[in-house]
């Protein structure tokens, strides 16, 4: 005999109508079996709740089936290679991997919630970056530090066996001048930091007591007294903040302004009042071509420290390997780990499309000449009035 079906009790059929009245707002028509696309702007909450037995779990069933037969798509646990752009989908999560049972054995195909944080939903730009890391040298790479064997010629010979089947990684015999315009090279040592900056300047002419537009530089802080909050606040909004990296445009309006290009801003182009250090070998003190009283402290960005670069990422990274390997010939260790391990995993990490390892102190000269062609335009008028009410 088959069995009698289950009918609602009034509570669930309230429930239940209440819920679909939610779904039909959101573009899924249950009782007309109707799908259309969900609006972006368009969010809701429900809450259903009841004592334990009170059918919570029957009332689920009964939907989740009203659900498939319109034509939602379920979202399970596993990796959605690819769906259909505008199709309409359904995921039922549970708190806990018993729960998740329960409701299975009642045919809702429930997973947790731990595991759909980590079940990456189909779009077309998630693809590429899932195909991006699949077989990625740059995370493998990465991965092979952690086997404790591993001595620095190792991983070198890894670098240089990636480098010949995979043109994301490539072994360098000198730093590329052109790249360092616009993408750090990274070392440990700040004196190789200090020797790699000027012979940026020196291979481009620049002067030694000015800057040349296109020059990079990376703020090292906002330099303004508490009564300033404000100004401080808006420079920051803008993108200011300690470690960002900005392009040397020129010099502004007033004395100790400059015109900045602040990379991966919304709004790039800005002026403000600023303080620039250029350091030399062998000089505690930087020189300071020119500055304001107060404003944003910046450094020359062409080579920055391993240690600096972190929390940072450019599509390409130059790692000055000599340095690694003066760490692993100090044999420091540090929180556990050799030194030399530490900054080659952050090091490599920086590059989101291609690693550059150099493996000679040496500098290729430039084959274009340094400039801000490649940037957006002038400072609009937001950025000009700032300049002209920081007087």
């Amino acid at each position: 005999m088959n069995a009698p079906a289950l009918q609602f009790s009034e509570d669930q059929a309230e429930a239940y109508d209440r819920v679909t009245e939610v779904l039909r707002g959101a573009g899924v028509d249950l009782d007309e079996g109707l799908l259309t696309p969900m609006a972006e702007d368009r969010t809701s909450v429900m809450a259903v709740v009841g004592k334990a037995g009170s059918g919570k779990t029957m009332l689920l069933a009964r939907l989740y089936e009203a659900l498939a037969e319109a034509g939602v798509e379920i979202v399970s646990g596993d990796y959605e290679s690819r769906r259909l752009k505008d199709k309409r989908s359904l995921a039922i999560l549970a708190p806990t991997n018993k729960a998740a049972s329960v409701l299975r054995m009642s045919g809702v195909p429930a997973t947790t919630i731990h595991r759909i944080l980590y079940t990456p939903v189909y779009d077309p730009e998630y693809e590429k970056i899932a195909e991006w890391l699949a077989g990625n040298p740059i995370l493998d790479l990465a991965h092979a530090l952690g086997d404790d064997a591993l001595e620095f010629e190792d991983f070198e010979r890894m670098v240089e066996a990636a480098a010949r089947t995979d043109d994301r990684v490539e072994v360098a015999p000198r730093v590329d001048a052109d790249l360092m315009a616009r993408s750090p090279v990274l070392v440990w040592r700040n004196v190789t930091r200090v020797r790699l900056i000027q012979a940026f300047r020196a291979a481009n002419h620049a002067p030694t007591d000015a800057l040349l537009p296109g020059e990079p530089l990376i703020c090292d802080g906002i330099e303004l007294p508490l009564k300033h909050r404000k100004r401080r606040i808006d420079l920051e909004a803008r993108g200011l903040i300690k470690g960002a990296q900005v392009i040397y445009l020129g010099p502004g309006r007033k004395p100790g302004f400059s015109r900045l290009h602040v990379v991966g801003a919304e709004d790039p182009q800005i002026s403000a009042a600023s303080i620039i250090k250029i350091e030399f070998p062998g000089q505690e003190e930087p020189f300071i071509p020119f500055a304001a009283r107060m404003g944003a402290a910046f450094l020359h960005g062409a080579a920055v420290t391993i240690h600096k670069a972190q929390g940072s990422q450019w599509p390409e990274v130059q790692v000055f390997a000599p340095d690694i390997w003066a760490a692993a010939r100090a044999g420091r260790i540090e929180a556990g780990l050799p030194l030399w391990k530490r900054l080659a995993y952050v090091a490599i990490t920086r590059a989101q499309e291609r690693l550059i390892w150099v493996t000679r102190y040496r500098l290729a000269r430039p084959q274009r000449t340094l400039g801000t062609e490649d940037l957006s335009a002038a400072p609009g008028p937001l950025a000009l009035q700032q300049e002209a009410e920081e007087t």
